[in-house]
C-alpha cells in the first residue's frame, strides 16, 4: 500500500467553482458524494471512456487534464426500457387484433412521450417511434422481446429511481445511460448520482501505467459495437436523437501515484478473464474499484497526517461469527474514517500556516484579515456566521475546520461507510454496528483481480495485505501488529477457505495447503 508522494497539479480553470470550499479537493480530488454508489462510479467512468478513449488526453507535469466530454441523452430508448407502459398491455391484451396492435401501441406511446419530449416543432400527429417500423417490421412481440432483454441488463432495479437515473450494465457505447434531469422540455447533466466519482477512476487509469493496454481491452470487452446487448440498444435508439450534455472532467490532484497503477492492474485482469462472459464483468469491476478508492483515500490520509504507512483492513471473513475479530474489524473501520478529519485538520493547519496573511492576521489579531487568507487558500467565503465579524482568527480556524469536517459532499468521513458496503468490503447489524466484512461478491473480485494462475491460499492472502492492506489471517496480522491473538487469525483464515471452497475458488491437494484457482481466466 505504499504511496508516491507528488505535488499537486492545479486544477483546471472553473472546475471548483461550484466548490464551497477546497479542502477534500486538495486532498483526494473533486469529487466523491455519498449519493454515488461504486456501480455509478463505473458507468461514469466509462461514459468518459466511451467519448475520450484512455490516453487520448494526457497531462503535463505541471498541468491538469482539461477536457469536455459528451453524455448522450438517448431519451427514446430509455422511454421505451423505463418509462413506457404500454408495451406489454397491448401484445397481452387479446381483446386487440395482431394485426392492429402495432398502430395501437403506436398511439398509446407518442401519446404518453407527451409534448414535452417531442422533437422541437413536431405536431401532435408527430410519430416520435417512426423508426422502429422498419427495424422492427412493425412487429410488436419482437419489439417486446428486444425492451424484455435489455431491461434484464438493468441495475440496481430495486430502488424505484425516475426514469432518467436508471442504469444498465455497460457491453457497449449505445448502453450508456447516465444521469439526466429534465428541465421544461430539455435533458440536463445532474449530479446526484452522477457526481464525478467515475471522472476521478477515468483520471487514475488515464495516468497510469496501462492506460493504452487498458485502452484496448475496455473497447474490446465493455464499449464494443459489435456486442449483441448493443445492438439491441442501437435497434432501439433513434439515429435522429443525437441530444447531449456537455461537461468537464473533475479535478485528481496527484500526476502518479502508486494507487492509479494498482487499480488499472485490477481493471485489467479483471477483463483479462476470457471465461467470464461481457455481462458478468460489471459487477466485479465496481467491487473491486470500490475497494480500490477506499484504499486510495487511506493513503491521501496517511500522508497528510504523515503516519508511516496507512491504516490496515482488518477483514472479517465470519460473518461476525467470532466477536473479538468482529470488534477489531470495527475498530479499525472506524480508524478510517476517523483519520479522515485528521487529514482534513492536518491538511488546513499546513496550508494556512504557510500563507502570510494569516501569520499577519494573528500577528494582529485581525478578523478580516483572517477571513482574507481563507478565502485566499480555501476559497472559503461563508466565514463563521454565528461569530460574525467578531470571530478571532483562531476561532474562525475552528469554524473553517468544523465546517470541512461536517460538509455533505466530498467528505470522505461520511461517504467511506456506504462506499464500503456497497462495495461489499462492510456490512452492519442492528446493536453492533458495522465493521469491515468481506462478502461473497468481493472475494469473487479478488480472485479475478489478483489470481493470473494457480496460488497458494496463504500466498493470496500475503497478496492482499501487500496490495491493499488487507489482514486476513496471522501472518499479517503479526506484520500489521506485532502480538496478535494467533488463533482468532487463523479462524478467520479457515473461514476465508471454507467460503472460498463453496464457492469452487479453492481446492485442497493435500492436508497442507489449499490452493485458489481462477477457474475464469486461461
Amino acid at each position: 500500500m505504499n504511496t508516491l508522494s507528488t505535488s499537486r497539479l492545479p486544477p483546471p480553470p472553473n472546475v471548483l467553482d461550484s466548490s464551497d470550499m477546497r479542502v477534500q479537493e486538495f486532498i483526494h480530488g473533486h469529487r466523491f458524494i455519498q449519493e454515488q454508489e461504486p456501480f455509478m462510479i463505473v458507468l461514469e467512468t466509462l461514459a468518459v471512456c466511451a467519448d475520450r478513449p484512455l490516453g487520448s488526453v494526457l497531462p503535463k507535469p505541471d498541468a491538469h487534464e482539461a477536457f469536455h466530454y459528451a453524455l448522450p441523452h438517448r431519451r427514446k430508448m430509455r422511454f421505451l426500457l423505463f418509462q413506457d407502459r404500454h408495451l406489454e398491455q397491448v401484445v397481452e391484451d387479446s381483446s386487440i387484433p395482431d394485426h392492429e396492435k402495432w398502430h395501437e401501441w403506436k398511439t398509446r406511446v407518442n401519446a404518453q412521450f407527451g409534448e414535452g419530449q417531442r422533437e422541437l416543432g413536431a405536431g401532435s400527429s408527430h410519430d416520435a417511434f417512426a423508426y422502429l417500423d422498419d427495424r422492427f417490421s412493425m412487429d410488436i412481440n419482437a419489439l417486446n422481446q428486444a425492451v424484455r432483454l435489455l431491461q434484464s441488463r438493468e441495475l440496481d432495479v430495486m430502488h424505484n429511481r425516475r426514469w432518467t437515473s436508471r442504469f444498465l450494465a455497460v457491453t457497449g457505447p449505445d448502453m450508456i445511460c447516465t444521469d439526466m434531469r429534465e428541465a421544461r422540455g430539455g435533458w440536463t447533466a445532474d449530479r446526484r448520482f452522477f457526481g464525478r466519482g467515475g471522472e476521478l477512476v477515468y483520471l487514475m487509469l488515464n495516468r497510469s501505467s496501462f492506460a493504452v493496454e487498458l485502452k484496448q481491452w475496455v473497447q474490446e470487452r465493455l464499449l464494443s459495437e459489435n456486442d449483441p446487448m448493443n445492438r439491441i440498444a442501437q435497434a432501439l435508439s433513434d439515429p435522429a436523437d443525437t441530444g447531449a450534455s456537455n461537461t468537464q472532467i473533475g479535478y485528481l490532484p496527484h500526476l502518479t501515484l502508486s494507487a492509479y497503477d494498482r487499480l488499472a492492474e485490477d481493471w485489467l485482469n479483471v477483463l483479462m478473464c476470457n471465461r467470464l462472459p461481457e455481462g458478468h464483468l460489471f459487477e466485479p469491476l465496481f467491487r473491486i474499484t470500490g475497494l480500490n478508492i477506499v484504499v486510495y483515500l487511506a493513503e491521501r490520509a496517511q500522508e497528510e497526517v504523515g503516519a508511516p504507512k496507512a491504516i490496515p483492513i482488518v477483514a472479517d471473513l465470519t460473518d461476525g461469527g467470532n466477536q473479538q475479530l468482529r470488534e477489531e474489524a470495527k475498530v479499525h473501520l472506524n480508524l478510517h474514517r476517523d483519520v479522515a478529519n485528521r487529514a482534513v485538520r492536518a491538511f488546513v493547519e499546513r496550508v494556512i500556516g504557510d500563507c502570510d496573511r494569516w501569520k499577519m492576521a494573528l500577528e494582529r489579531s485581525d478578523p478580516g484579515l483572517a477571513k482574507q487568507a481563507l478565502k485566499e487558500r480555501f476559497g472559503f467565503t461563508k466565514g463563521d456566521d454565528q461569530r460574525g465579524n467578531a470571530a478571532t482568527p483562531a476561532q474562525q480556524l475552528e469554524a473553517f475546520i468544523d465546517h470541512a469536517m461536517q460538509r455533505d459532499k466530498n467528505n470522505t468521513y461520511k461517504y467511506l461507510l456506504p462506499l464500503a458496503k456497497a462495495s461489499g468490503l462492510a456490512t452492519s447489524r442492528q446493536r453492533v454496528g458495522p465493521w469491515f466484512a468481506l462478502d461473497d461478491g468481493m472475494l469473487f473480485s479478488l480472485v479475478l483481480a489478483n489470481v493470473t494462475h494457480t496460488i497458494e491460499l496463504r500466498d493470496f492472502v500475503a497478496q492482499l495485505y501487500r496490495r491493499y492492506g488487507l489482514v486476513i489471517g496471522p501472518e499479517e496480522a503479526r506484520d500489521a501488529f506485532g502480538r496478535i491473538h494467533v488463533e482468532r487469525y487463523e479462524a478467520n483464515l479457515a473461514a476465508l477457505e471454507a467460503r472460498m471452497t463453496r464457492l469452487a475458488l479453492t481446492q485442497r491437494l493435500s492436508d497442507d495447503c489449499a490452493f485458489v484457482t481462477n477457474p475464469y481466466r486461461l
